[in-house]
């Protein structure tokens, strides 16, 4: 019941953090951040790694925002984004898969009036969840693996060769999909 709580608080948190624009508030909960961050005993490496990974796309971010708003307007919403990213790092790091799934399946509950099996889906979007850095590090190794061949990851390789990289990718994912769905089978999932 804890587990859905903080889901709970954490997308609570993630909404109305975005209908702040107030400078000082934005500080506070940066703040805050920094404190769970400390509370909760987050490895430090670990989170200099997440956060060199995330920068490129909070950049990206500001940089789509800067034609469409002003500076301060794009900076504001990159670091919302950074804060709620920096939150879901705390909270994926704390809570454990199987407690995931118990929170989901309390915050589906009132599904069950639908007649879903709610079980099932917390399940999937626990297995869902897990799943992103899977497809991440296998996505890296394709990478690694075909510049150690000598294919350039450039924009012009990348458009007109799509195929050596995604054939590639996809077959992996199957394959990946395939074995997850052999070991819940095994532990007697449907």
């Amino acid at each position: 019941m804890t587990t859905a709580f903080i889901i709970t608080s954490f997308i609570i948190y993630s909404t109305i953090l975005f209908f702040i624009n107030n400078w000082f508030i934005i500080l506070l909960i940066t703040l805050f951040n920094l404190i769970l961050l400390i509370i909760t005993k987050c490895n430090i490496k670990k989170y200099i790694k997440f956060f060199k990974k995330n920068i490129i796309f909070i950049l990206f971010i500001f940089t789509c925002n800067m034609f469409y708003e002003n500076l301060i307007t794009s900076l504001l919403i990159s670091i919302k984004i950074l804060l709620v990213i920096n939150l879901t790092f705390i909270i994926t790091n704390k809570i454990s898969p199987y407690n995931l799934s118990i929170g989901f399946y309390y915050l589906l509950y009132p599904l069950k009036i639908f007649k879903l099996d709610i079980k099932k889906a917390s399940l999937i979007i626990t297995i869902s969840i897990s799943f992103i850095p899977i497809l991440s590090n296998e996505a890296k190794s394709i990478k690694d693996s075909l510049q150690s061949k000598g294919f350039e990851f450039n924009l012009k390789n990348i458009i007109t060769k799509p195929h050596i990289y995604l054939i590639t990718y996809l077959n992996n994912i199957f394959k990946l999909i395939d074995d997850l769905e052999k070991t819940l089978i095994m532990k007697a999932y449907e």
